[in-house]
């Protein structure tokens, strides 16, 4: 079904940070000590300092010193493979890793293999997607079920696909058409082979047409025709599509609404989640929950956008925060030289050498 955009005002609701369960976050110690931080409370995980570290969600897994691949998760902390060479890759609700040929996921006893050969693997929030090597398939794990997602590819040696936070575009190059999967469902997207001409999100897919130039986006299950005639660029995120047109206009399509960010491209912009920044004459701003804020006047050298949140360090090196619209200081020291940014938290080190933790207005420390 296609519908037209309406423009009459539409109430757009963003996904807000979770503000009562907060999700463990990674600190490591001046000491090298690997700290898990979880509702307000440092809990210790390993005296010795991690190999590598993966945050999503609620899992928090790492690669312990010894090389055993551990899992930290409601409080629990679970050994998933010991002394064996790990690929990880992890989501804000997924993680899988590769050992050895195996594909595997986390279990209620450990860990279970859902791929004894594979190929190339991604992991997004909702969907699992391996080339199965053995099978000669394409298979995506999704709600618990692992489901083949196409016969059309299976004899190709290459399998082209690309993943979106729970959508994902198959391209079948011999039949020269885009497939989508979505909510266990598989059907055809667009004709073409062209990877630049789509791109998949969180319920959204933006794409073009082979045989025309006409701008459209997937949403839940509906479809939009945005524009007439190819963008000059666009990016995806969650529930929105970013984009400048063929006139230069900069505008963004949520909630099937249109919005006009403004009439002449910026600087650079870039889609994460459910915001948009970008650099209009040398301003860093946001687009958040349909208005634009002005964040500096001059763009940082240091910024991150995570869910419905944007941190960043100004001139002098402080630490703000812009989420649910409004700004807020972390803390008033100057000269903070790294942070790392989760879904309502903010971890950084202090100029005094210990890791400082910031959840729902307070900031912890660490020695």
């Amino acid at each position: 079904m296609r519908r037209s955009i309406c423009y009459t005002l539409f109430l757009v609701i963003c996904a807000l940070d979770a503000a009562v369960a907060q999700i463990p976050v990674p600190v490591v110690t001046a000491y090298g000590q690997l700290m898990a931080f979880e509702g307000g409370s440092f809990r210790e995980l390993e005296g010795r300092s991690p190999q590598a570290v993966f945050q999503g969600g609620d899992k928090l897994a790492y690669i312990a010193d010894g090389g055993d691949l551990k899992l930290y998760t409601q409080g629990k902390l679970t050994t998933l493979e010991r002394g064996e060479f790990a690929q990880v890759a992890v989501s804000r609700h997924l993680l899988a890793w590769q050992s050895g040929p195996a594909l595997r996921i986390p279990a209620a006893d450990g860990a279970t293999t859902i791929c004894r050969s594979v190929g190339r693997y991604t992991v997004t929030d909702s969907i699992i997607a391996f080339h199965d090597l053995m099978q000669q398939n394409l298979m995506v794990r999704w709600n618990g079920k692992t489901i083949p997602v196409a016969d059309v590819l299976m004899t190709s040696e290459h399998v082209v696909w690309k993943a979106g936070s729970n959508t994902l575009l198959l391209y079948d190059l011999g039949g020269r058409r885009v497939l989508l999967f979505y909510r266990g469902q598989v059907s055809v997207l667009c004709n073409g082979t062209d990877t630049g001409r789509s791109v998949p999100g969180g319920d959204v897919v933006a794409f073009m047409d082979e045989y025309d130039d006409t701008f459209r986006v997937f949403e839940k299950g509906y479809e939009y025709d945005l524009e007439t005639f190819a963008p000059a660029s666009f990016q995806v995120g969650e529930g929105l599509v970013a984009y400048v047109n063929a006139t230069g206009a900069f505008r963004c399509f949520q909630g099937g609404r249109m919005w006009d960010i403004m009439d002449f491209a910026p600087d650079a912009y870039w889609v994460r989640d459910s915001v948009v920044v970008f650099s209009d004459q040398g301003q860093f701003k946001v687009f958040s929950q349909g208005a634009v804020e002005t964040l500096e006047r001059f763009m940082p050298a240091q910024w991150s956008a995570v869910g419905g949140t944007v941190a960043w360090l100004d001139t002098r090196n402080v630490l703000h925060l812009f989420r649910n619209g409004q700004r807020i200081t972390v803390s008033k020291e100057a000269g903070i030289g790294q942070f790392d940014l989760y879904p309502g938290t903010v971890t950084f080190l202090s100029n005094s050498g210990d890791r400082k933790v910031w959840w729902e207005g307070r900031v912890y420390s660490h020695y």
